[in-house]
């Protein structure tokens, strides 16, 4: 029986193992990425929001929010009393009938893309699409449509069963008055681009639209005279008001506004620095005056409870990521915008680090961190230094530019010798020896990016010109010599160690070498244009090319595998056995390699298999391992010896396991003095 367990077991983990391999974690932005189109509270504590695909929840105010379930679509949420409606694309609803605790797919008979749900009572729900409304007046039990005579409507707002307002394409705005049996138009322009985008009401005579691109019409009759307001300068996509006199809205570039006199005024309550672009907001939903949220696009999510004045973000950041650089299994620091994020367990949580300059609308173009203490960072032709793990910076070369014009690479050999280099039209390599008090120019070149092996190896390759070389050094980058020039440029490169390392780059540009630089080999690869390259073994590696597109090998750049596509991937880390990508709108994903890390816990000694799953045969490399080793076992599933082969000792070895079928294998390696390492193979 206890065998049979430990089978189940052993069953159990391998599936997860093949789960992890093919599935990416969301470290950041949590609980989504996804732009929130609505957001919605049903009690002070729970609340929902939608996204294309996903719905979220909140059960403590906001605090933490999660993935529900997944969605088909998601384009309008609203809720009455405990009754609540989500409506999509094709006809696609769901309801709840237990304020949001659980929901079901309903059907009304059409297949229309609906944009707005108006919930009136239990009974009566009004959905409109593009050129009609569905509607029911039984809770749902029999639905019937009637059109909308426009076929461009982008939102309509029901002050009741029969009363209900339209907004269209072409600065047109219709009403009707008998339950969307017959519609009239209320507003209309000649102006172009004068397209609505939403229509709010807060009462039956008090409503509020906007249309293209910052204009808000203002009625106190019902909808039949619109008056245009003054005081928001971007387009608003959302309103939401307490009560006749106070109201937010929310829309383009992260357009924040609020009004305490009914919207004859708006003032700011910014959740940012200025409008940006790439952070317009969807959803607003303020519980009182002072406690509101917010979600838009990049997933962000925000709350307030002072009014708008201040604003929490649900997330750390939700900007682009530019670097990513783990110092150890917890540890790692990355740089977004001008400011260093920092997490101290894995990546799971991160925290703001603080700035090395306070100087505005500035970036760190490049950072490297010789341990969890000491780091460097590059923003426009300065070198900053900290001692106190990103507490405090100092600016280097006693508080002066170190180049004319920006610098572009950065790369440590330890805490004192540092390579830096930068330059257009005065091209510079130059070098410390003292932690950035002094520096020496050693070269006339601009290098993209630079990798010191050891403290007298290293690699960069140059920018600035159509065709790529990399550079080498041997003497701890006092002189650089040219290892290889291609016609095509060079984005990324990666050293295993002193021997093996590949670059990549434009056009499916792919080279690798096994002989520190002397030679180099091209591979193929498909046609794209890559950005970041990293190796975890000197055959088992990652590429991305400019739209995030990543791709696997596992041996050595022959063959590689699609995994997924990130959008903009900025930058890879490879940490124990996971890959950790960071890029565009905050995202950073982490993932299993694939290849499993196994040891005796005891001494920290560690085996590579790989791949895994594998099919014809599997690799295994001792690495770290003073024991001898005697014997490799496999263990099918059954607990049944399927291989078995005595070793006097090994450093590396391939085993044909093409004659095995497929499934679960338990792997045991049989140390001297009786120590045994152990690990899970699944053959496919």
């Amino acid at each position: 029986m206890k065998k049979n367990l430990l089978i189940l077991s052993l069953i159990i983990l391998v599936i997860n193992q093949i789960h992890s391999q093919t599935n990416w974690e969301l470290l950041n932005p949590k609980p989504t990425p996804n732009t929130g189109n609505d957001v919605e509270f049903v009690t002070t504590n729970i609340g929902y929001i939608i996204t294309s695909n996903e719905l979220l929840e909140t059960l403590d105010a906001g605090n933490n929010w999660i993935k529900k379930q997944d969605i088909s679509s998601g384009n309008d949420m609203s809720f009455y009393n405990t009754i609540g409606y989500i409506v999509g694309n094709n006809g696609y609803i769901l309801k709840s009938t237990n304020n949001g605790t659980s929901w079901n797919q309903i059907s009304t008979g059409f297949n229309n893309s609906f944009n707005t749900v108006n919930i009136i009572d239990v009974n009566n729900i009004i959905l409109s699409a593009s050129n009609s409304i569905v509607k029911t007046n039984d809770g749902g039990i029999t639905w019937e449509s009637l059109n909308i005579p426009n076929p461009s409507v982008n939102k309509t707002a029901f002050i009741s069963s029969l009363i209900g307002l339209a907004v269209c394409d072409n600065g047109t705005i219709l009403k009707t008055i008998d339950g969307g049996q017959n519609w009239y138009i209320t507003q209309s322009t000649n102006s172009f681009p004068s397209n609505f985008f939403t229509v709010y009401f807060v009462n039956e005579n008090i409503g509020f639209a906007t249309r293209e691109f910052d204009v808000m019409y203002k009625t106190t009759d019902g909808g039949e005279t619109w008056i245009e307001v003054s005081g928001t300068n971007h387009a608003i996509y959302d309103f939401h008001f307490t009560d006749e006199n106070n109201g937010f809205a929310t829309g383009e570039y992260g357009a924040t506004y609020k009004t305490t006199d009914g919207g004859n005024s708006w003032s700011e309550i910014l959740f940012q620095n200025g409008f940006i672009y790439n952070t317009s907001m969807f959803g607003i939903y303020f519980q009182d005056n002072n406690t509101g949220y917010a979600t838009g696009v990049r997933g962000r999510i925000i709350k307030t409870t002072d009014g708008g004045n201040n604003w929490i973000h649900h997330s750390p950041s939700y900007n682009d990521i530019r670097k990513l650089e783990f110092i150890n299994s917890n540890t790692a620091y990355a740089s977004i915008d001008g400011t260093f994020f920092k997490t101290i367990d894995g990546g799971n949580s991160w925290f703001d680090n603080g700035r090395p300059t306070n100087y505005p609308g500035i970036f760190i173009t490049d950072f490297d961190y010789v341990n969890e203490n000491v780091g460097y960072a590059i923003i426009n032709r300065s070198v900053y230094k900290t001692v106190d793990s990103g507490l405090s910076w100092n600016k280097m070369n006693n508080g002066n530019d170190i180049i004319n014009e920006n610098l572009s690479s950065i790369n440590f050999i330890d805490e004192f010798t540092g390579i830096v280099s930068g330059g257009f039209n005065q091209r510079k390599v130059l070098k410390t020896i003292d932690g950035g008090n002094n520096w020496t120019q050693v070269e006339s070149i601009t290098f993209g990016q630079i990798q010191f092996i050891n403290n007298l190896i290293g690699y960069a390759h140059r920018i600035g010109f159509s065709n790529g070389r990399m550079y080498k050094t041997i003497d701890g980058g006092e002189t650089w010599n040219i290892s290889v020039e291609v016609d095509l440029q060079i984005y990324a490169f990666h050293f295993i160690d002193a021997d093996n390392g590949y670059f990549v780059g434009d056009q499916g540009l792919i080279y690798k070498t096994n002989d520190s630089g002397d030679s180099w080999q091209e591979l193929d690869i498909p046609y794209e244009w890559y950005r970041q390259i990293k190796f975890y073994t000197e055959d088992i590696g990652y590429i991305a090319d400019e739209d995030g597109r990543l791709y696997k090998t596992e041996d050595g750049g022959l063959n590689w595998q699609y995994l997924t596509q990130q959008h903009t991937i900025n930058s890879i880390d490879l940490i124990d056995n996971y890959i950790i990508t960071a890029g565009s709108n905050g995202k950073l994903y982490k993932s299993e390699t694939g290849v499993l890390s196994v040891g005796d816990f005891s001494q920290n000694q560690k085996l590579l298999i790989y791949p895994n799953p594998a099919k014809d045969f599997v690799n295994i490399s001792k690495s770290n391992i003073s024991e001898k080793i005697n014997s490799i076992e496999f263990y099918n599933a059954l607990g049944q010896l399927t291989y078995f082969e005595d070793f006097s000792d090994f450093t590396d070895i391939k085993v044909n396991v093409s004659n095995l079928t497929e499934g679960i294998y338990f792997i045991k390696i049989n140390l001297e003095n009786a120590k045994v390492v152990s690990s899970k193979l699944i053959l496919i």
